[in-house]
């Protein structure tokens, strides 16, 4: 999403109609023609009731000709057929405008998603975001194209008719409009209600949407556990919530509903009741009578008829303010264009300090990695090391201190620059559903394929992606289900050489490797990255040997730093401490079972 978007006012969610024309964007206009023509159908329809009214005054006053008939009936079928036309356009107009606007919307949520903090993403549930995109966009796709234009199709009819009753006799129209004023409150109130319920049940729909994301992408542990059911169990309280939700739209407003309903269409009878009233007490004529009493149905017929369209109006809205919460959501402030060049690929930490959200990760971190060497950095689990290159990257920013590249803060990079600064490498490699070729060409769609072909084999992923049946235009499963750990590990190392960015960060790079793929892309990194700034998290301490520094970490602090030569001797050191750990655990061997 474009800056501009980003500054979008805030909250996003001011009112069904009004957020649903600001989603709308450009395309409002269409909504725009599309509810004029709603009118425009809704006066046509009207018409014919205004020559009935004429038809009728001539019987009264005795002078109906031929002529009156025949002017009567060619405007009514002139009319019912605009209305067809008019109905078209109006259709025309609502369903592309909404069609291209809901594209471009989701388009523009999904930018504003990607701009988000990684921890601000992941503090809400996959169901959460994913039923957004999917059923909150559909319902106010539905909302838009349809929901508005017919309810302000279904005002125009009644302020035609209830307009021209006033010209005819007030004190009747006044009665007309008694059962609206009386049904206003109850409606508003059902109104809310409702749309309180729906808010509630979209929020259910997303957990049991997250609940089967997790069962679908978790199967293999759970089936591996004998867990299936219990899995499956939180999926079932969570459509079961649905439900109680839906049960409790049903039975405990649709008696409302009807109750507002109910009041409206007693207008007819009050109607009757106050016309004979007056007729009697010879306040009005017979004639009047009759066209209120032929009038009084076209005004409440459409409001009636509105009720059917409640569910899917508030429904429609409560969808709206759940897309509102996520557009409400900070971005990661970036520069648009960009103001500073980075004076070399130095990498700096000044004093920064990270909590994810009230945890404490880092305390007050420095350190510089100069341009064209490597630094590793190694510390127990839970210690810090990965927030460290997370920070770089700017999937979070820090919560003091400065992060900067080349001298300049990495704030005040715009994306595009920091992009082309950095490659990671990560721990847990994700490909996408796409061809091995455009899986290694994530980071550069316009490489050659000798370019390509070049990094694999770098990366020594070209044996494995060479045996396969159609080789580099083999399909790649969701997440790269279909290749082993260390079949998607090669593949990321190869898409960040081919990116060739000049600092490379690497988490945990050999993690999925077994021995003999360990060494050789160990040495393939050692020789490809010469040159570049690498920073490299690894709790396998001969990966990182040959680095220019290593900075172990503890508790969210450097407590150590220095060279392997140096740190090693410094015995009782964390590192040593470290060090001995390792051979430890690489001498330990599963001991046969004792002889029966």
């Amino acid at each position: 999403m474009s800056q501009k978007a980003a500054r979008l006012p805030r909250p996003y969610y001011v009112g069904a109609v009004a957020t649903a024309w600001r989603l709308m964007g450009s395309r409002a206009r269409n909504l725009k023609a599309a509810i004029g023509l709603r009118f425009l159908q809704a006066m046509c329809s009207g018409v014919p009731v205004l020559f009935l009214v004429w038809i009728v005054d001539h019987l009264r006053e005795g002078t109906l000709e031929t002529v009156h008939a025949w002017i009567a009936t060619g405007v009514t079928v002139g009319t019912v057929a605009a209305q067809f036309g008019v109905s078209y356009a109006s259709n025309r107009y609502a369903w592309l405008g909404s069609f291209y606007a809901i594209a471009e919307a989701r388009a523009t949520t999904l930018s504003h998603v990607q701009r988000l903090p990684l921890g601000t993403l992941r503090s809400r549930t996959t169901g959460d975001v994913t039923t957004a995109f999917s059923t909150d966009f559909a319902m106010v796709s539905e909302y838009v194209s349809d929901g508005v234009p017919t309810l302000f199709g279904a005002i125009g009819l009644p302020l035609f008719v209830a307009v021209g009753l006033f010209f005819i006799d007030p004190a009747l129209a006044v009665a007309v409009a008694l059962s609206l004023v009386v049904s206003g409150p109850i409606f508003f109130w059902v109104n809310a209600q409702f749309k309180t319920l729906a808010l509630l049940r979209g929020d259910r729909v997303a957990d049991s949407s997250g609940r089967m994301l997790e069962y679908v992408l978790g199967i293999t542990v759970a089936r591996a556990f004998n867990r299936t059911d219990d899995r499956m169990s939180h999926y079932s309280r969570a459509v079961r919530a649905i439900r109680r939700i839906n049960n409790r739209l049903v039975l405990r407003l649709l008696p409302l509903g009807m109750l507002t309903v109910a009041i409206v269409q007693l207008g007819v009878p009050v109607v009757i009741a106050f016309a004979a009233y007056r007729w009697f007490g010879g306040a009005t004529d017979a004639g009047t009578v009759l066209i209120f009493l032929v009038l009084v149905l076209r005004v409440y017929g459409p409001i009636v008829a509105l009720a059917g369209h409640f569910e899917m109006l508030r429904i429609g809205d409560a969808a709206l303010e759940r897309i509102g919460r996520i557009m409400d959501l900070e971005e990661q402030q970036a520069p648009e264009t960009p103001r500073f060049e980075p004076q070399g690929h130095d990498v700096t930490f000044d004093n920064v300090t990270f909590a994810y959200e009230s945890t404490p990760v880092l305390k007050d971190v420095s350190f510089v990695a100069r341009a064209g060497t490597t630094t590793a950095i190694v510390g127990p689990s839970g210690a810090g090391k990965s927030t460290i290159l997370n920070l770089i990257s700017r999937f979070w920013d820090p919560s003091e201190g400065v992060v900067s590249i080349g001298g300049i803060d990495v704030r005040q990079l715009t994306h595009q620059q920091l992009f082309e600064q950095i490659t990671v490498v990560f721990q847990d490699v994700y490909l996408f559903r796409a061809t091995i070729r455009e899986n290694i060409a994530f980071g550069r769609p316009q490489s050659t394929d000798v370019e390509i072909k070049a990094a694999a084999r770098a990366a020594k992923a070209d044996e494995f992606i060479e045996a396969l049946p159609q080789g580099y235009e083999t399909m790649v499963g969701e997440g790269g289900a279909t290749l082993s750990g260390g079949e998607r590990q090669r593949l990321s190392i190869a898409r960040a050489v081919l990116k060739n960015s000049p600092i490379v960060l690497l988490d945990e790079p050999t993690s999925s490797l077994d021995a003999l793929n360990e060494s050789a892309v160990r040495n393939a990194l050692v020789a490809l990255l010469r040159g570049k700034t690498v920073l490299v998290v690894a709790h396998r301490l001969p990966t990182i040997q040959s680095a220019d520094q290593i900075l172990v970490i503890d508790s969210g602090r450097i407590v150590q730093r220095g060279s392997h030569q140096d740190l090693i001797q410094q015995v009782g050191g964390r590192y040593h401490q470290l060090w001995q750990d390792r051979r430890r655990a690489s001498a330990w061997r599963i001991r046969g079972a004792p002889a029966s």
